[in-house]
């Protein structure tokens, strides 16, 4: 085995001289050149995994001693020397390299944009009645396998040598198997029994939009979810019947949307370019509207007789009120208007903002999401109230922490 030197040259530049030559290493370990002894290469890595990719293919060559026929229709024989490869420059590896970094960056920008405004995209199974699958009916292998079980506790500490007792025990746990293996089955057919009436009350209980039963159901579904999600209320308005559930977001603030957008060169090249302040302010608006949807979604999913969900989306305060929340959203999204969009062609903020009460303040001419003007009485009042409540009830529900006493002197 050869042995080498490696030091670096520069920033991005690292030199390795070993037994075959020198060899060059330019530009970052996500888009990196290698030149110099042997064949030039680039590659990509990043953590503990490394991809490397020969630059230049084969060479073309003419084939040698092809004949040609002269006038007098004499074959003669000519030599043609193989063409070398062109090698691409250190300037054009670099170039590459910086392509090969910039598309990854533009990628990376795409995709945040394609998670923050396509959530309402998902598609959320509705709730169906639970089944208990039904123990099947055991057979030979079963009988065997319990007899196996059986003999091996009987012989627990009987020496081997004790063939008469080991025997005996052979005899009795083959005659036990069959009834045994019943005995079992029995048991698990009870317990499936048990399990399914269980699941059965919870599942009556949900459709019956028992409030308990939908809020638990809710929250498990919203464990999950990217935003902190929380249902807070479920019930039933006993004028209207509206079957509702209270959901609150708590989602980020206006640094979650990247300020340069994925474009291109006039010569057709990816690109990033600064993002105005009017474009992230829309596209930060169009990620709330997505996360409501989805969330309004999810829940009406769950709550199977739920005929509308409101949702409260705040986030952390800005400006004088810094250091508590502020809403940003209020809205009411029923059923029977979520039922039958389209929802990979849909604009969300327009259709979160046609919701019933729906609430979204913007303001100048960069249209800044800002919060909302809390009014007592008002929608985005009552929201606010649920989450309070169920925050104290949360609170009030821990056991209180143990603090001991301080001695006196």
């Amino acid at each position: 085995m050869g042995l080498g030197v490696s030091f670096k040259l520069a920033p991005g530049v690292r030199v390795r001289a070993f037994s075959r030559g020198v060899r060059t290493s330019i530009g970052p370990r996500a888009a990196r050149v290698h030149v110099g002894a042997g064949r030039t290469r680039i590659s990509s890595g990043a953590g503990p995994f490394t991809v490397s990719t020969a630059v230049g293919g084969g060479s073309r060559r003419s084939r040698a001693g092809s004949s040609t026929r002269s006038s007098s229709g004499a074959s003669t024989r000519s030599s043609a020397t193989p063409a070398r490869p062109r090698q691409p420059t250190v300037a054009q590896l670099q170039a590459q390299a910086r392509a090969a970094e910039r598309a990854q960056q533009v990628a990376a920008v795409a995709a945040v944009e394609r998670s923050l405004t396509t959530l309402h995209h998902e598609d959320f199974p509705e709730s169906t009645r639970p089944l208990v699958a039904i123990p099947p009916l055991p057979g030979s292998a079963a009988d065997e396998r319990v007899r196996r079980e059986l003999y091996q506790s009987a012989i627990a500490g009987v020496p081997f040598w004790k063939r008469t007792e080991r025997r005996q025990a052979k005899a009795w746990a083959t005659q036990q198997a069959p009834a045994e293996t019943q005995r079992r089955h029995t048991g698990a057919l009870v317990a499936a029994q048990l399990e399914q009436c269980r699941l059965d009350q919870q599942w009556d209980a949900l459709v019956d939009h028992d409030p308990q039963t939908v809020i638990e159901a809710v929250e498990e579904a919203f464990a999950d979810n990217a935003s902190d999600s929380t249902c807070v209320d479920a019930g039933a308005a006993s004028d209207t019947g509206v079957r509702y559930v209270t959901a609150v977001v708590t989602y980020g603030g206006i640094d979650l949307v990247p300020d340069v957008r994925p474009d291109t060169t006039p010569g057709g090249k990816l690109t990033l370019r600064k993002r105005t302040k009017t474009d992230r302010n829309a596209l930060y608006a169009s990620a709330i509207a997505s996360t409501v949807l989805a969330t309004a979604k999810e829940a009406l999913a769950v709550a199977v007789t739920a005929t509308e969900v409101r949702v409260l989306l705040i986030r952390s305060s800005t400006g004088d009120s810094a250091g508590g929340v502020e809403p940003v959203y209020a809205g009411t999204l029923r059923r029977d208007h979520l039922a039958h969009l389209n929802w990979a062609a849909l604009d969300p903020l327009t259709v979160a903002m046609s919701a019933e009460d729906a609430q979204m303040a913007r303001k100048g001419s960069t249209r800044e999401v800002v919060a909302l003007s809390v009014e007592p009485g008002s929608p985005a009042q009552e929201l606010l109230d649920a989450w309070s409540e169920a925050l104290e009830e949360q609170t009030e529900a821990q056991p209180a922490a143990f603090h001991p006493a301080t001695p006196t002197s």
